[in-house]
């Protein structure tokens, strides 16, 4: 029962890994990111909701009736995992508290993946990606250092929060196969978050210096780290250790380079503007493939930044397996990244459901009757996608 990005990126982790993963909606108020365009592959599915959908099973009731309601417990029943990404308190108002959940499957692991947790000040706030970026520091140490706050290029913060939900959900599996007891796991984007700010929160609490934004994406603290402007645009070099830094003085023959108080990273950080002012001037004499020829050949890490294209077309995600393609019976077929723990299962294979697709033939597997399916249909509890009904992409979106 998650929607939009952070809980249905860890639910497409799990179906990559070899979850049955069966997306429920309410057919009068479907997920947002169906109609997120300006791209679509049919009216109900965009690129957007395509990208992260793929690999699971749909079905479509209306909770708000005592047929859907039924339904759902049914479906409940038969879960080991159920997982939702509403406000606190949504899933009790519906009818679906923790209490009604364990009558029908007292061993059923619930997560719920939230803004804020289901605890403290702002619980029952709406929370984005933009928002925790914003609220956990972490836009105060983006963008350049005379530019505003900047927000990172793709929303992390709800990428990072479904793994650790699929990470929290894998591990109470584990743990009810071997006690046989299910939990509910309340998951957090700030919480999430607010962990990965790691050795920057314990600078701060412990009497470090205030993070600053430096100019291009310079490290806080390793020197060189950051972006150089070669002569046809920027290449990233990343100098982790004082080793790394000497096989790169090798690399580039520079006698200044050489200067014995470059030597340790602490040296380095201390003459940066020295250091960093060298390295672009020789940077900027050639183009980029020249300079990771060579900083590659001593094993110095670097790269080019490309553009999304660029990056989806390097030989490293080719030869990765890292673009496959999907495919469905009705509206073709597209091509999508994979998820981030590649898990040998088809999944992938499996393009993104219309509505209510697999409603009829998941609702016979957990005791229905073709008849009582029908019944229920007719009575408005459900929606049964017809394949044959689903048009395609519209234009005018």
């Amino acid at each position: 029962m998650t929607q939009f990005l952070a809980g249905p990126y860890g639910t497409l982790a799990l179906a990559e890994l070899g979850a049955d993963v069966v997306k429920v909606e309410d057919p009068d108020h479907v997920d947002d990111a169906r109609h997120v365009g300006p791209d679509y592959l049919s009216e109900d599915i965009s690129l957007y909701f395509a990208s992260l959908n793929w690999g699971k099973r749909s079905v479509a009731l209306r909770l708000g009736t005592e047929g859907g309601m039924v339904a759902m417990k049914r479906l409940i029943g038969s879960a080991d995992v159920v997982v939702d990404n509403f406000r606190p308190g949504t899933m009790a108002g519906i009818g679906l508290t923790e209490e009604a959940m364990r009558e029908v499957n007292p061993a059923v692991i619930t997560c719920s993946l939230t803004g804020f947790g289901e605890t403290g000040p702002l619980a029952g706030q709406p929370g984005y990606d933009y928002t925790i970026q914003a609220m956990a520091g972490v836009m105060s140490i983006g963008g350049e250092p005379d530019g505003p706050p900047g927000k990172a290029g793709i929303s992390y913060v709800d990428h990072v929060g479904g793994l650790v939900a699929a990470f929290a959900i894998a591990s109470a599996l584990v743990r009810k196969d071997r006690s046989g007891v299910g939990c509910h796991l309340d998951m957090s984007l700030f919480d999430t978050q607010i962990s990965m700010l790691s050795y920057l929160a314990t600078r701060a609490l412990n009497g470090g210096e205030e993070p600053v934004r430096r100019a291009l994406g310079a490290h806080s603290s390793l020197v060189p780290a950051q972006l150089f402007a070669c002569n046809d645009g920027y290449l990233s070099v990343f100098v982790g250790n004082d080793r790394m830094w000497a096989r790169l003085v090798g690399a580039l023959g520079d006698e200044r380079l050489a200067d014995e108080r470059f030597r340790t990273n602490g040296g380095r950080h201390r003459y940066r503007e020295e250091i960093v002012g060298i390295l672009q001037a020789i940077f900027a004499t050639a183009e980029r493939a020249h300079w990771i020829e060579v900083l590659r050949g001593s094993r110095v890490a670097c790269g080019r930044v490309n553009s999304i294209d660029e990056a989806l077309a390097d030989p490293q995600v080719q030869d990765r397996d890292l673009v496959v393609t999907a495919d469905h019976p009705v509206y073709g077929s597209y091509r999508h990244v994979p998820g981030p723990v590649p898990g040998g299962s088809a999944a992938g294979r499996r393009g993104a459901p219309c509505v209510g697709e697999h409603t009829r033939a998941v609702l016979v597997e957990v005791g229905y009757s073709e008849v009582e399916v029908d019944a229920l249909l007719a009575a408005g509890a459900g929606v049964a996608t017809d394949p044959g009904s689903v048009r395609p992409a519209m234009s005018d979106r």
